[in-house]
């Protein structure tokens, strides 16, 4: 074995000793619950690719061709259980989330196909093994294609549903699952550079050469694994997300009534959908909350939620929130922060504000702080509040000297 061989050898076993110590600790906790499990099988996909990857390459045996098929299998049930896991980090039952088992066909498509690896004579199986060493056999080429396409398609899955768990907790006000969001995208993002790594090892080579490398592998799983799943638990321990029971069941509680609110918005966004001709009932309902807004200016009450509308206009916070999405086609706080931000710019620019500052503004607009206010001005327009103001007065005097 060559020196190169020898050093990417090495790093494939570290890599294993690593993951799987990381497995057991999450899997083997004492009071343990289904999330930490679900995180350390996530973490199991790594660790199963590398032991594959070191049979298949450094044994070199023929007769083991099948574990190919064999581990594309496992991976393609990376979708369902990423998922699984999202819902249970988001105190959701499983079956919420992965109801069909639509989501194992390409597992169970590819297991079969691991039959004919078994049955071929032994010279062809070395032919295969052959090709698969240098990165020309289309079958396995095509399947780790496919396999890198589900899981861009599942982590575009997650990151909606993680963004919006997060939007109905905003509409909610609460902020008690604040840290529980930022540790979700914070593995999503770890997953998806992961993803984006081994995109690249595989592709770069095919633009190349014109066929895939295997060293590339080699290298980019267990390094990118290593580095990825490291910085994955130092932010699972530091945003608290390895829980064990009471810690879980006291986030479960917490979370029930955003689940529930979750839940009914969903049904009544699928009954509108299926009824977009009778949405009359609608009418009185925007005109009552125009009337709140642009006649009351409600939005210039500080902290406002949705709860708070919803009890002046006497409906449930899932209708409103409903009516908002589908029929305004935002969310509530987008609508707030709209016409907090027309508010201010009334006053920005009016002669009657002109002494007061720009934090004051920000106050009597509705907004809860001036970094918020800046944020959110300059999300809508392209520019702070100051520079707004200085524009407009800049432009007035312009105008009046042409004038």
């Amino acid at each position: 074995m060559y020196i190169s061989d020898s050093f990417v050898l090495q790093i494939n076993l570290l890599a294993i000793i690593v993951l799987l110590t990381i497995v057991c600790s999450l899997i083997f906790r004492k009071n343990n619950v289904k999330a930490n499990i679900f995180l350390g099988i996530l973490v199991l996909y790594a660790v199963s690719t590398v032991i594959h990857n070191v049979i298949s390459i450094f044994l070199e045996k023929p007769e083991l061709l099948f574990l190919n098929s064999i581990n594309g299998s496992i991976n393609f049930t990376f979708g369902p259980v990423l998922l699984a896991y999202l819902a249970l980090i988001q105190g959701k039952h499983i079956r919420s989330e992965v109801k069909s088992l639509w989501h194992f066909v390409p597992s169970v498509l590819t297991f079969l196909s691991s039959g004919y690896y078994i049955m071929i004579p032994y010279t062809e199986k070395v032919i295969v093994m052959n090709k698969v060493q240098a990165g020309e056999e289309p079958f396995f080429n095509v399947m780790s294609l496919l396999l890198l396409i589900h899981f861009c398609c599942y982590l575009y899955v997650g990151w909606k549903k993680v963004s919006q768990y997060k939007e109905k907790a905003i509409d909610l006000g609460m902020d008690e699952i604040t840290i529980s969001v930022k540790w979700q995208r914070a593995f999503l993002l770890c997953l998806i550079s992961l993803n984006l790594l081994l995109l690249l090892a595989y592709v770069v080579p095919v633009l190349i050469t014109g066929k895939s490398h295997v060293y590339l592998d080699l290298l980019a799983v267990p390094v990118a694994s290593l580095f990825m799943y490291g910085f994955m638990l130092y932010k699972g321990l530091s945003y608290h997300a390895i829980y064990n029971k009471p810690a879980y069941q006291a986030f479960s509680e917490t979370v029930t009534p955003l689940n529930n609110f979750i839940e009914e918005v969903e049904i009544l966004t699928k009954a509108k959908t299926a009824h977009r001709d009778e949405l009359n009932s609608d009418v009185n309902l925007q005109l009552r909350l125009q009337q709140l807004f642009d006649i009351e200016k409600i939005h210039t009450k500080t902290g406002l939620k949705l709860y708070d509308v919803a009890e002046l206009l006497h409906v449930r916070p899932a209708v409103l929130s409903t009516f908002i999405n589908t029929q305004l086609k935002m969310t509530f706080f987008e609508m707030v922060n709209r016409y907090r931000v027309e508010e201010a710019k009334q006053m920005l620019i009016h002669k009657d504000y002109q002494r007061y500052k720009v934090e004051y503004i920000a106050e009597i607009s509705g907004f809860n702080s001036r970094a918020s206010f800046f944020r959110v001005f300059k999300k809508h327009l392209g520019k702070t509040p100051q520079e707004f103001r200085e524009e407009y007065f800049l432009n007035s005097e312009k105008y009046a000297e042409q004038s």
